[in-house]
C-alpha cells in the first residue's frame, strides 16, 4: 500500500497545482462549462466499463478466452459510446444553451476510442497486485495531463484545455501499458464467454449508472437551473473534496478491491481486511475534511483567488458530507468483491434516487442548499450499507465503532491548530498566507502527535512509505 501512497502524494501535487493555476486563468463560467460536460461523460463512462474491470478481478478462474471476451465487449461498447457521444454532443449543447458543452464532448469522445487498449491491461495488473508498474503508468499520466492542462489554459484554450489534456492523458496511459505492462496485453478477440461477462456486467452497470447519475446530479441540475457560473462555483467548492477522493481514496481503492477479492478467494477473511482499510481511510480522511471545514475561506482565497469566494460555504458543506461519506467509500467494492452485486445495485439505486430528489428540490433555493443536502444523502447511504454489512460478524456496529475511536481522536488533535487560527480575530484577514501555512503545519503536527498517542494503525503504513525516503523518515520518526 505504501506504493499507492507515494503515487497519491506525487499525483496530488501535480493535480492540485494544476487546479490552482487553472482557477486563476479561467472564470467560474468557463470551469462550469467543462464541469457539466465532464459530468455527462462520467455517466457514459459507466456504460463503457460495463463492470468488466470488476469481473476480471473477482473471477476465480481466469483464462485467455475470458480476457479476450472482456476486451472485445469493452471495445465494442466503448467505440459505440464514443460515436454516440460525438453525434449527440450538439443536442447537449443546445439543452444547456452553450456550444462549449458540445465542443468539449466532441473532443472527449476520442478518449472512448483509445481507452480499451489500456484499461484491460491495467485491470489485469491490479488483479496480480502489480502496483509498481501501475505506479509508473499513473504517475506519467497524471503529471503529463496536469502540465498539458496548465500549458493549454495559459495559451488561451479556455475550457478546452481540460478536454484536450484528457485525451493526452489517455494516450500516455496506453503507451505506459505497452511499455511497462506488455505481458498483460490482450492477444486477440473473442466472444466465447459473452453470456457470463454480460450477466455480471449488467447488474454491475446498473449500480454504477445509479452512482454516477447521483454523483453528477448536482453539477447537471445546477448548470440547468442556476447557470454556468453557479456550476463552476459548485465545482470549485467540491474540487478539493473530489481531488482528494480521486487521488487518495482512489489509491486505497485500487489496492483494496483486488485485495478484498483475493482475501475472499483464499482465506475468507475479507471482512477483517475491510475493517482495517476503513480505519486507515478514516484516519486520514476525517482530519483532512474537518480541517477543510475550518480553513475553507483562506484555502479558497489563497489558492483560487477572490473570484471564488462564493464557493467557501459550499466547500464547508461538502467537506461535512465527505466526513460521513468516508464510511461508505469502500462498501460498494467490498460487497462486489464478495459477489453481492445485486445487493450493491439495490442500495445504490435507493440512495441515489434520494440524492437526485433532494438535489432538485434544493436547487430551487440556492447552490448552497444543494451542497448542504449532500450531508443527508450520505447519512442515508451509510444507514443502507451498514445494515447490509452487519451480517458479517467482524463488521457489527459495536466493533466498527470501537475500531474508529483512534480516527476520531486523531481528527480532534488535527483540528486544534486550525481551530485556533480560524477563531483568531483578524489574523486570517491581515496575514492570510502565513496564517494558512501555520494552520496547515499545526494540523499536520497535531495529526502526527495524535496518531502516535493513540497508536493509529495508519501510522505504520505512513512509516513504511516514509522509509523509502530515509531523510524524511528520520525527521518524522527519529
Amino acid at each position: 500500500m505504501s506504493l499507492s501512497f507515494i503515487q497519491t502524494f506525487i499525483s496530488l501535487v501535480f493535480t492540485f497545482g494544476g487546479v490552482v493555476i487553472v482557477s486563476h486563468l479561467l472564470t467560474p463560467a468557463e470551469i462550469g462549462i467543462y464541469s457539466i460536460a465532464a459530468g455527462l461523460v462520467a455517466l457514459i463512462q459507466m456504460l463503457r466499463d460495463f463492470g468488466v474491470s470488476e469481473f476480471l478481478i473477482q473471477e476465480e478462474k481466469l483464462d485467455n478466452q475470458k480476457i479476450r471476451t472482456v476486451f472485445t465487449i469493452n471495445l465494442l461498447i466503448a467505440w459505440s459510446l464514443g460515436l454516440a457521444l460525438f453525434a449527440f454532443s450538439g443536442a447537449a449543447g443546445r439543452f444547456y444553451g452553450n456550444s462549449g458543452v458540445s465542443d468539449v464532448l466532441q473532443v472527449v469522445s476520442i478518449v472512448f476510442v483509445l481507452l480499451p487498449f489500456g484499461a484491460i491491461s491495467q485491470t489485469l495488473m491490479k488483479r496480480e497486485l502489480e502496483f509498481g508498474k501501475l505506479l509508473r503508468i499513473r504517475l506519467s499520466e497524471n503529471v503529463i495531463r496536469s502540465c498539458t492542462t496548465v500549458g493549454l489554459a495559459y495559451a488561451g484554450f479556455s475550457y478546452m484545455s481540460m478536454a484536450w489534456s484528457s485525451v493526452v492523458g489517455i494516450v500516455v496511459m496506453v503507451a505506459g501499458c505497452a511499455v511497462w505492462g506488455w505481458q498483460y496485453r490482450v492477444t486477440g478477440l473473442s466472444l466465447l464467454h459473452w453470456r457470463r461477462v454480460l450477466g455480471f456486467g449488467s447488474n454491475r452497470t446498473i449500480a454504477d449508472i445509479a452512482r454516477q447519475v447521483g454523483d453528477q446530479s448536482a453539477n447537471l441540475v445546477i448548470g440547468r437551473m442556476l447557470g454556468m457560473a453557479a456550476a463552476g462555483l459548485y465545482s470549485r467548492g467540491y474540487g478539493i473534496v473530489n481531488m482528494y477522493g480521486s487521488t487518495f481514496v482512489g489509491a486505497i481503492n485500487g489496492v483494496a478491491f483486488p485485495a478484498f477479492a483475493r482475501e475472499h478467494r483464499e482465506t475468507g477473511a475479507a471482512p477483517q481486511l475491510f475493517l482495517r482499510s476503513l480505519v486507515y481511510l478514516t484516519g486520514i480522511s476525517w482530519p483532512f475534511f474537518a480541517a477543510g471545514i475550518l480553513l475553507a475561506f483562506p484555502l479558497i482565497r489563497v489558492l483560487f483567488g477572490s473570484q471564488w469566494d462564493a464557493a467557501v460555504p459550499l466547500m464547508r458543506w461538502l467537506c461535512a458530507a465527505a466526513i460521513v461519506g468516508t464510511l461508505t467509500y469502500q462498501c460498494n467494492q467490498f460487497l462486489v468483491a464478495l459477489g453481492h452485486v445485486g445487493a450493491v445495485t439495490l442500495i445504490e439505486v435507493k440512495y441515489q434516487l434520494v440524492r437526485i430528489g433532494v438535489t432538485i428540490v434544493a436547487a430551487f433555493y440556492s447552490v448552497a442548499a444543494v451542497a448542504a443536502v449532500q450531508v443527508l444523502v450520505y447519512v442515508v447511504a451509510t444507514v443502507l450499507y451498514y445494515r447490509r454489512l452487519r451480517s458479517y460478524e467482524p463488521l457489527s456496529m459495536g466493533k466498527c465503532a470501537r475500531a474508529l475511536i483512534p480516527s476520531m481522536a486523531v481528527t480532534m488533535t488535527t483540528c486544534i491548530g486550525p481551530a485556533v487560527v480560524a477563531s483568531w480575530p483578524g489574523l486570517i484577514q491581515q496575514h492570510m498566507i502565513p496564517a494558512l501555512c501555520g494552520a496547515v503545519a499545526a494540523g499536520c503536527a497535531g495529526w502526527l502527535v495524535g496518531a502516535r498517542i493513540v497508536r493509529h494503525p495508519f501510522l505504520e503504513e505512513f512509516r513504511r512509505a516514509a522509509s523509502r525516503f530515509p531523510r524524511c523518515n528520520r525527521v518524522l520518526f527519529g
